[in-house]
């Protein structure tokens, strides 16, 4: 596995972890609102087991590098051909 594959799963997984807690956060963590501390603890663990599955799912996924575009390839080809 190289870093940067591993490094592309990890952003990744953040954007998915991000957009799923700034819409429904619920479904990733219970309101800690009223939690102690013990119970804030186990919420944040909970959350980095889930990132850390997360990013080893999409570990074995076909990842596009990190950076590139459908353009980059255009222009590419468009270099070639001139």
């Amino acid at each position: 596995m190289s870093d940067e594959k591993y490094q592309s799963a990890a952003i990744l997984a953040d954007n998915y972890i991000e957009v799923i807690l700034s819409t429904s956060p619920e479904l990733l963590v219970a309101d800690i609102t009223e939690s102690d501390e013990e119970g804030v603890q186990d919420a944040a663990r909970r959350l980095a087991i889930f990132r850390a599955s997360l990013v080893e799912e999409l570990l074995d996924q076909p990842l596009v590098e990190y950076g590139s575009s459908d353009d980059d390839e255009e222009e590419e080809e468009d270099d070639e051909q001139n």
